[in-house]
């Protein structure tokens, strides 16, 4: 594991704490304040537009704040949205891609140690392609040190 990867965890572990500790004064809040809470709740419902909603009656989701469902429900969005942020210097995030072959897979399988990754993002547009022979000496250039992925994305005007 290289000291980006360790970064990760040393973050998802403070998440976690962070998201442990919320839940937990939550809970505590709840059983000692129960009306406090749920005034809390339903102003936060507020601002979402959740109580505008006629199918959502407050005695069905005021109780599901801080229960276990919530607890894993809430770190899993942290995580991931730990993953879709790209730093300078960081991990890009982990996106699924497909490979050519269809296999789905992750762009972090492509890392190969503690090499760089570098990714080009492209279409079949013209731009593209009349720049891919810079790119491919880049390749040439920099392949003793860097790994090179090019992520096939979907054309703004595809025909058909």
């Amino acid at each position: 594991m290289g000291p980006l990867r360790a970064g990760l965890w040393l973050k998802k572990l403070w998440i976690l704490l962070q998201v442990a500790v919320e839940v937990a004064m939550g809970k505590v809040l709840m059983t000692l304040f129960p009306e406090r809470a749920k005034q809390n709740i339903l102003a936060m419902g507020q601002k979402t537009g959740m109580t505008r909603n006629p199918q959502f009656s407050p005695d069905n989701w005021v109780p599901t704040f801080f229960s276990t469902q919530y607890f894993w429900f809430v770190l899993k969005v942290r995580w991931q949205r730990l993953e879709d942020k790209a730093e300078l210097g960081g991990l890009a995030p982990n996106c699924p891609v497909i490979r050519l072959s269809g296999q789905k897979c992750n762009i972090w399988d492509f890392m190969q140690g503690n090499r760089p990754l570098v990714l080009n993002f492209g279409s079949c547009t013209p731009s593209f392609l009349f720049k891919f022979d810079q790119f491919k000496r880049l390749i040439e250039d920099f392949s003793p040190i860097a790994d090179f992925l090019v992520i096939y994305i979907e054309e703004a005007h595809a025909s058909g």
